[in-house]
């Protein structure tokens, strides 16, 4: 999990300028929550919500109870991926993404074969997310599933499921993301000659390997043709030279609080480098005259 204290004045222009996933909408008083409510309290909540079948309940609930490390009340929760209302599927689905209990990811890993996810682009791109949140080797197979340059996926899901495999530290998730560059063949001719990298493919293969090769496709298969042989992946992620493209891969994996947290705190210092500089200039004109 990235440390907000450590978050670049990047980062938080990153945040506020481009499209991120929507993380969980915490804060800091739901998070002091998270210690005290007790699991039995929050899982007689949960279903007393689903009775219920109001939406504003629900999602209450949802708010409530979603980051409890509870077994049970995840198991509750989950019946909530299938519900009629839009609005309370990708909540749940924010919740399961951001609860690091290992039952909210056995429970999203057997939701990958719902129809839900195959018939709506948007909710299956929040769903890859969340499989990458949890950085674990048991989701690459859900992730790599249709992983192809030609396919009938959205761009947006594509994008997401070759992040997202730059969480899952294995020598697997960079043979995929070599094999998806050159994968994009049509009628036997590869589509607009030498293939340049994405710039998602680029990003992830540098946080993965802590090597940065640029664009080329060539490049990257040569290098890993030369060092493919008894690589082994750090436990540390690596990190990127451009601030731009560092920026975003961290604000991917923020929840909304941390986001919020790390805006409040630029927004802070941006106010004492207004004060200080105010002070410079008032005490270099007294000095002046």
């Amino acid at each position: 999990m990235i440390c907000i204290l450590s978050l670049t004045t990047s980062l938080l222009i990153f945040a506020q300028s481009e499209d991120v996933p929507t993380p969980a909408k915490e804060t800091p008083a739901e998070s002091q929550q998270e210690e005290s409510i007790d699991p039995a309290e929050a899982l007689a909540k949960v279903k007393a919500a689903i009775k219920s079948d109001s939406e504003v309940i629900i999602l209450d609930a949802i708010d409530v109870c979603g980051a409890v490390k509870d077994k049970k009340v995840i198991s509750e929760l989950y019946k909530l991926l299938k519900h009629k209302s839009e609005e309370i599927r990708f909540a749940t689905l924010t919740a399961l993404r951001f609860n690091d209990h290992p039952e909210a990811l056995k429970r999203l890993l057997s939701f990958g074969k719902d129809k839900r996810i195959k018939n709506d682009d948007k909710y299956h791109e929040a769903y890859i997310y969340a499989l990458g949140q949890k950085a674990d080797k048991k989701t690459a197979k859900i992730i790599k599933d249709d992983l192809v340059l030609v396919t009938s996926a959205a761009k947006e899901v594509l994008a997401a499921k070759i992040f997202a495999l730059g969480r899952v530290r294995q020598v697997d998730s960079i043979e995929t993301l070599l094999q998806f560059c050159q994968s994009g063949t049509r009628n036997g001719r590869r589509r607009g000659g030498t293939p340049r990298m994405r710039i998602e493919v680029q990003t992830s293969l540098a946080i993965l390997t802590g090597v940065e090769l640029g664009n080329q496709v060539l490049d990257w298969t040569n290098w890993w043709s030369d060092n493919k042989r008894g690589f082994k992946i750090s436990k540390t992620e690596g990190t990127i030279s451009n601030p731009k493209l560092q920026a975003k891969w961290q604000a991917l994996w923020l929840s909304e609080e941390q986001k919020s947290q790390a805006k409040k705190e630029q927004k802070e210092k941006r106010s004492k480098k207004r004060k200080d500089d105010g002070k410079d200039e008032e005490g270099s004109s007294s000095t002046d005259f």
